[in-house]
């Protein structure tokens, strides 16, 4: 009696739980433990790519067709800000009889209307014309109805840019000084209007950036080309817009004059 009573005590019955465990083979490992490992993964790559797009500068342009591409697949319609504002300054200039000197075009960064520089200036000159105070004096009221419609402050870029040839005489020394200082006349109106510093620029590029070769292959000024490259730019950006707009890349070098031509005098820059 005493002996059957210590065998038993030497092996105990399992539990329930543990025999039918051991039954199924499986053990008592928990095979769900993968999925903390897997959330911390997870969670951390979530991080990390959050991280990366804090630091990434989006590329407004794509984005803004991006947009106008998902609303169209859903049978939406997507009205771009910057093309509104696009229509009321082209109505702006048709009012002024100015559509035929002047350009509008709009992505989704703002809009930019492009001016021949004789809008504004005279020959060497940085003084606003009695006609381009007259433009000017309307685009700057439709700015500012805009700002206050839609509760927006938008940031003015003024561009001012000359043709290759070089000054002569005058007030300024070179081009560079002539297209700054005509930048800075137009947001002076801006400024004379109420518009804030801090959300104004001038800009003088001189010729840097033409739009169409200075002379033709054979050496020549080609006066088209020139009228062309001399213009104000008056840029109107989105108040999310944290950076300048660079100018279009600039077209190639213009040929160099040989043969006879190569000793005309350059034209006084306009």
């Amino acid at each position: 009696m005493l002996k059957r009573k210590l065998g038993h005590e030497e092996h105990p019955p399992s539990p329930p739980h543990e025999s039918a465990s051991a039954h199924r083979g499986g053990g008592s490992h928990d095979e769900s433990n993968w999925l903390i490992s897997y959330a911390d993964m997870m969670t951390l790559l979530c991080g990390f790519f959050i991280m990366l797009f804090s630091m990434a500068k989006m590329d407004v342009p794509k984005y803004d067709s991006f947009k106008e591409a998902l609303a169209k697949q859903f049978g939406g319609e997507y009205v771009s800000p910057t093309k509104d504002m696009a229509k009321t300054m082209t109505e702006v200039l048709k009012q002024v009889k100015m559509e035929d000197k002047a350009t509008v075009k709009a992505d989704a960064t703002g809009i930019s209307v492009i001016f021949q520089s004789t809008v504004f200036f005279g020959t060497l000159s940085a003084e606003v014309s009695q006609d381009g105070h007259t433009i000017l004096e309307k685009l700057i009221q439709s700015v500012e109805t805009s700002q206050k419609e839609k509760k927006k402050i938008y940031r003015i870029i003024i561009e001012g840019h000359t043709d290759s040839r070089p000054v002569v005489g005058g007030l300024y020394p070179s081009n560079w000084e002539l297209s700054s200082a005509r930048a800075t006349r137009v947001v002076r109106m801006f400024l004379e209007h109420g518009f804030t510093p801090d959300r104004l620029t001038a800009i003088g590029y001189a010729d840097t950036h033409p739009q169409a070769p200075a002379k033709t292959p054979n050496g020549n000024w080609d006066e088209e080309a020139l009228g062309k490259n001399r213009r104000v730019v008056l840029r109107i950006l989105e108040p999310n817009i944290d950076s300048i707009p660079f100018p279009e890349d600039p077209i190639a070098k213009t040929v160099e004059p040989h043969g006879p031509d190569s000793a005309q005098i350059p034209a006084p820059q306009i």
